[in-house]
């Protein structure tokens, strides 16, 4: 009974103490993600695609090195030579790369959007080999199913116009 609880107690200590966990993203949750970021729908095809194409929508990707000894993190892959810094805050992001290591990819997004801004989606090798001008996901599900939740949520008699 003792040697029980001691297995039990080092077991709590473990899953408390790990680290938080990475994730592979389905296409509708990396929609609702980017819907939470507050991102134009337009978009949202280009951003799967980029998230597929650097990632495989994976949270826990780190790639390199690259350029300058560089390496890139997360979902977006966002490079250490400008936009984080390993170990430590810093780059054009404010971040640690390690940050973008986990499965809250809001703050993925936010730097996203500052290096959209600043070089669009150009800057990842990924867009450009495997979005540029080539078909992008269908994400109409996602957006589909999203308005049929939010439907039914509040119970409109109008709900029938999404159905499929």
């Amino acid at each position: 009974m003792r040697g029980s609880l001691v297995i039990l107690f080092v077991l709590t200590v473990i899953t408390v103490h790990s680290p938080v966990e990475g994730k592979i993203f389905e296409q509708c949750e990396a929609v609702k993600e980017l819907q939470k970021a507050k991102i134009s729908r337009s978009f949202f095809s280009n951003w799967i695609c980029l998230m597929k194409s650097e990632s495989g929508m994976n949270t826990t990707l780190t790639t390199g090195p690259k350029t300058a000894s560089s390496y890139s993190y997360g979902i977006l892959q966002i490079n250490s030579n400008k936009w984080c810094a390993r170990g430590r805050t810093g780059g054009n992001c404010n971040k640690r790369c390690e940050d973008f290591l986990n499965d809250d990819i809001q703050d993925d997004i936010a730097c996203a959007k500052k290096i959209l801004d600043q070089d669009g989606f150009k800057a990842w090798d990924g867009w450009m080999k495997k979005c540029k001008n080539k078909p992008l996901p269908d994400i109409s599900n996602c957006i589909r199913r999203r308005r049929m939740n939010d439907c039914n949520a509040v119970g409109h008699i109008d709900c029938n116009r999404y159905e499929a």
